[in-house]
């Protein structure tokens, strides 16, 4: 199976959808503790004295000086969010900007961002000269931010006003490594070293014709894959993500996007299920070895678990995505850290 250890925030698909709104990727927990509500917090930035690397941690900006003293803050908010990661934020720019809502967030890490956050190190190079470098933790392949269609996190920045703060740079693939071995593979002759490029027919042509022992049946199986599949993946990319709603009138903003909604009811469980039925029937039945391993890397990219145990929406989308005319992976500059600023 291919070695992968990275993931999408790709999916404009209804699964994810929902997530967003609500806190997707799980990252948060927001609810309404009622206007007037008082919340009360015990806060303090007492961090461990070697976390950065430089012996002066004052030119960090993400850094704090150690605090002993632990302050007891009250906030009166509207909204109370458990959670700083991604969602919480999402959830938190939209219910203020758009709604008007006092909100307050709140993070037991030192940074904001969850499981997407950046942090910085500083290192001296030569006397009284410093580099400083940004690292990311989180997502390393974002799809649909530089250009439309354009994913949740994409609309969320574009609706809160915040979307010029971030530049997008587009790139075309990524390299894969196959058996790596020892010393990373360099002398070994199992090792497969490749590069996946996206838009239409160059994964065709390139590592799936390469690695399949029967090319053609394998092309002509990864058509029919992305064909049954089809019906999950036009709501998603017709019904944006802003569109979704909870609650008993959940129904009225999706009346314009009717069509398309009414495709994804039409699915019934599918659209909520796992991608099971489109690996080993009854809906279809990948048979390649080679495609089912890169399936599997693929769904380990998006949820740490393989193919038949992923989201069916969310593989779905991602095949869709990944192989259409224009598509690019985007990432931005300066790191995940310049998204959670300009949320």
């Amino acid at each position: 199976m291919p070695s992968m250890r990275r993931f999408f925030i790709s999916c404009r698909c209804a699964l994810l959808f929902i997530a967003v709104v609500t806190g997707f990727l799980r990252s948060a927990k927001a609810f309404s503790t009622g206007s007037g509500r008082q919340s009360t917090r015990q806060s303090t930035s007492s961090l461990p004295a070697n976390l950065f690397n430089s012996e002066d941690d004052s030119d960090n900006e993400l850094y704090q000086p150690k605090q002993k003293n632990v302050v007891e803050e009250k906030d009166e908010v509207d909204i109370a969010i458990i959670g700083a990661g991604i969602g919480g934020l999402c959830a938190g720019a939209i219910l203020n900007t758009l709604h008007g809502k006092k909100v307050g967030i709140y993070e037991s890490h030192y940074l904001p961002g969850g499981c997407a956050h950046a942090f910085q190190r500083v290192a001296k190079v030569k006397k009284g000269e410093k580099v400083v470098f940004t690292y990311d933790s989180g997502p390393t392949i974002v799809l649909g931010c530089s250009a439309p269609p354009y994913n949740p996190l994409r609309q969320i920045l574009n609706a809160v006003g915040t979307d010029h703060l971030v530049d997008w740079i587009r790139y075309d693939g990524w390299g894969m490594i196959e058996n790596p071995g020892k010393n990373g593979g360099i002398d070994d002759e199992k090792t497969k070293r490749w590069r996946l490029e996206l838009g239409p027919d160059v994964f065709e042509a390139g590592p799936l014709s390469t690695f399949s022992s029967t090319p053609q049946e394998a092309i002509d199986e990864f058509h029919e894959l992305q064909k049954a599949t089809q019906p999950l993946v036009s709501g998603a990319v017709e019904i944006p993500a802003l569109a979704m709603r909870s609650g008993n009138l959940a129904l009225i903003p999706l009346l314009r996007y009717l069509p398309a909604l009414w495709g994804l009811i039409q699915q019934g469980d599918v659209t909520t299920g796992t991608f099971a039925p489109f690996m080993d029937g009854p809906l279809f039945t990948v048979k390649n070895p080679w495609l089912r391993s890169w399936l599997d890397a693929l769904a380990f990219s998006l949820s740490g678990l393989p193919a038949k145990r992923t989201a069916a929406a969310a593989m779905a989308y991602v095949l869709y995505d990944m192989h259409r005319p224009g598509a690019a992976l985007d990432y931005p500059q300066g790191g995940l850290g310049s998204v959670i600023e300009a949320l």
